[in-house]
């Protein structure tokens, strides 16, 4: 049997805006298990982190960092749906591209085929009402198919 190892003394260590405050626990396994550290961060929140990632600058922020970051981007691009869609009336959602409309209706009915319920591969979206008699890129408008049931509808052959 291995003996333990006592973790090396990292205290006031810095990985990104963590700082390396005690020793915490030893995770359980083989060899006694590897050292984990309570570490304060900058923002003022403390992370139980791997030794490991410490010393690797894996773990740079107990969080803060991803967030700050996000919300940047936010601010600089808009939210998520800037620009893909905009409403035609009362909650309604037009999508301006055929990609965005049926990534959404996807997200929104899942991907099982609506007629034969077939889910082993991605599934395709097909407008009820076709764009060509001023069918629209909205939710209600979708239906999601599977490729057989979408080719047949197509064709105009009952399924």
């Amino acid at each position: 049997m291995w003996p333990k190892r006592s973790p090396k003394d990292i205290t006031g260590r810095k990985s990104g805006l963590l700082t390396a405050v005690s020793p915490a626990e030893r995770t359980k396994g083989a060899h006694g298990g590897h050292a984990r550290w309570l570490c304060k961060c900058e923002c003022g929140n403390t992370k139980i982190v791997a030794m490991g990632n410490l010393r690797a600058n894996g773990v740079q922020s107990c969080g803060c960092l991803l967030s700050a970051a996000a919300a940047a981007r936010v601010k600089r691009d808009g939210p998520w749906n800037e620009g893909k869609s905009y409403a035609i009336n009362q909650g309604v959602r037009c999508y301006r591209t055929r990609h965005a409309w049926a990534k959404a209706a996807l997200r929104h009915y899942g991907n099982r085929c609506e007629q034969c319920g077939w889910n082993e591969a991605r599934c395709d979206v097909h407008h009820r009402n076709p764009k060509a008699n001023g069918g629209l890129h909205t939710i209600k408008n979708a239906v999601v198919l599977c490729p057989n049931h979408h080719r047949l509808t197509h064709t105009r052959v009952a399924p």
